[in-house]
Formats: C-alpha cells, structure tokens, sequence
C-alpha cells in the first residue's frame, strides 16, 4: 500500500477573525527528499528570512513570489492540498465549545482527505496549545473510525505534533493555509486591515488557481480543495473549478514598489 505524510496547519482561531482554515498537504513518502529540495530553493530565491511563514509575507516581492511558486510547484506535483474554511458565526459548536469545534473539523477534514488515497498516512500537525494532552491520540482514533466505515482501505498510522522549523512540509501548509484564510477573510470584510504584501500574494495565488479572489470553494478536486463550512457557506460566494495558470508572472521589485505608492485597495 502507497505510504504518504500529511503536513496540516491552521490559521485564524484567535479572536476578531470571522474564520478558520485548517490546511492538510499530502506529500508521497517517495517524493518527501525531492519536495524538500524545491521548497529549499523557492525558500532561498525569495530572500525570507527563517522558516517560511504566512504571517512573514510583508514586504517584499519576493516573499509574494514564494507564495505562488509554492502553489505552482505543488500543483505540477504528486502532492495534494486540502482545506476546510470554517465561518465561525453559523458553526454553533464554536459559540459552544471553540476547542470542541475546531477539533472536531480537524477530524472531517483528515477523514476527507485519507479516503482519497487508499494509503498508509503519517500525519504531522503543526504545535498546537490544547486542553487535553493526548489530542493527537483522539484524533487518530476518530479520523481511523470513521475512515472505517468508508469504502477506502486507507487508515492513518501515526499522528503527531512537531515543530514547523524542523519540516518545509509544515511550512508549506502554513503559507497555503494562511493565504486561504485570509483571502476567505476579505471576503468578509474588504477593508480588514492587511499588509499589502499578503494583498498581492492572495492575488497571485487566486489567479495561479485560474480565479479573480481566493474566498471560493472548490468541485471535489483531488489536487486543491477548499471546502467551506458549516453546509450555510457551501458555494458561498461560488463554488469554481480549479483550472490552474502556470503563466501568472513572478511580482518584480519595481511593480511592488510602485503599488506601495499607487495601491489598487
């Protein structure tokens, strides 16, 4: 049976957010070495300092190119991405149990995305602050369960939290996840307060997937999906087909420069 890791990442549970996404990148266990080398070089060309982070796209072209060749390279790949954006104002288990919630969409998107792959899987998650010690226990536990009742013989065989500075599978998912997040973000509130940078890198991520804003959900897609929920959001402004464009051009420094003067927003 074909053996995959999952690198998985959240953004936006803190308060003042009006959504959550959870991002899972699926990478074939034979790809993992040749993954990593790329990322290492779309790392290097784009002059970020320290590991790669959403929230350290601020200010330059280069820190919005990564975010698209992270994309572009993903989608030409073996590996997958699967997200779920969560509104928090219809999702009534958050006004409930925030921890409870989140969790419990943890579970239905590392279930949606095993039963994909009839495949062994390794889940890696991002360090997280829970209340309950053995969590990474529980969520294989449950994801396993459900999987079982699926016409899938996929199963998930070790799930763990680790530290992203050690795995460019954690920091992919966090600039993908992150830019997901925020784009669905804007879609709430256009005039939320947001670096110019991530602005742009949200554009070029949108336009990458062949779209004009990234606050879409997706078919069912094996290589890029967002799933809005709770079923209130689903198409949400619209549901569109993933029709990647691989021509979108790298941002120079001067086209950056110029916006920061002359903004579009």
């Amino acid at each position: 049976m074909p053996k995959m890791t999952i690198f998985a990442d959240e953004s936006g549970t803190s308060a003042g957010s009006p959504c959550y996404t959870i991002g899972l990148l699926n990478i074939p266990n034979n790809f993992h070495d040749e993954f990593n080398n790329e990322i290492e070089s779309i790392h290097k060309r784009s002059g970020m300092q320290g590991e790669i982070k959403w929230e350290k796209v601020r200010k330059s072209a280069g820190q919005i190119n990564l975010c698209s060749n992270i994309l572009k390279f993903i989608l030409k790949s073996p590996c997958s991405f699967h997200s779920i954006a969560v509104s928090k104002k219809p999702y009534r288990k958050w006004s409930e149990d925030s921890e409870k919630a989140f969790f419990t969409t943890y579970d239905l998107l590392l279930k949606r995305c095993c039963a994909g792959f009839d495949a062994e899987h390794k889940v890696i998650i991002d360090q997280l602050s829970t209340s309950y010690s053995k969590q990474s226990e529980v969520m294989q536990i449950i994801t396993n369960h459900m999987l079982a009742k699926l016409p899938t013989s996929s199963t998930v065989e070790q799930l763990t939290m680790e530290n992203s500075k050690f795995e460019y599978g954690l920091q992919a998912a966090d600039i993908l996840t992150g830019a997901v997040n925020s784009g669905y973000q804007l879609f709430f509130n256009d005039s939320t307060q947001m670096q110019l940078a991530k602005k742009l890198a949200i554009e070029k991520v949108a336009n990458t997937l062949g779209w004009d804003k990234l606050h879409y959900d997706t078919m069912p897609n094996i290589d890029f999906n967002i799933w809005h929920f709770p079923i209130e959001t689903r198409a949400v402004p619209a549901t569109m087909k993933v029709i990647p464009d691989f021509s979108i051009s790298e941002m120079t420094r001067e086209e950056y420069e110029y916006l920061l003067t002359h903004p579009k927003w």
